[in-house]
């Protein structure tokens, strides 16, 4: 979990979050599930995209595609036709 030293006492939640990898939030979004203050339903978990134990390839491979999705402006138009071209020819699979 991230560290913050005793002059970090008013951390917002974001600057916390921030800090976190993915696991770590998922860690604490299995917390919150647990003491109740979320219910399992409410969650959209698409860190796992069906894969019951990802590895470290698979966290890192969702995690650009998360970058890019928040970058998407700053994408080239090819670069932007490549990456449609490449899920074009997967669309079948699923």
């Amino acid at each position: 979990m991230p560290q913050f030293s005793i002059d970090d006492v008013d951390i917002s939640p974001s600057e916390f979050l921030d800090a976190c990898n993915s696991k770590e939030i998922n860690q604490i979004i299995d917390s919150l599930v647990e003491d109740g203050h979320l219910e399992s339903n409410q969650i959209n978990n698409t860190s796992s995209y069906g894969v019951r134990s990802p590895n470290t390839n698979d966290e890192r491979f969702w995690a650009s595609l998360e970058h890019l999705k928040k970058c998407r402006d700053l994408l080239s138009i090819h670069e932007e036709n490549y990456i449609n071209n490449m899920a074009d020819r997967y669309k079948h699979l699923r």
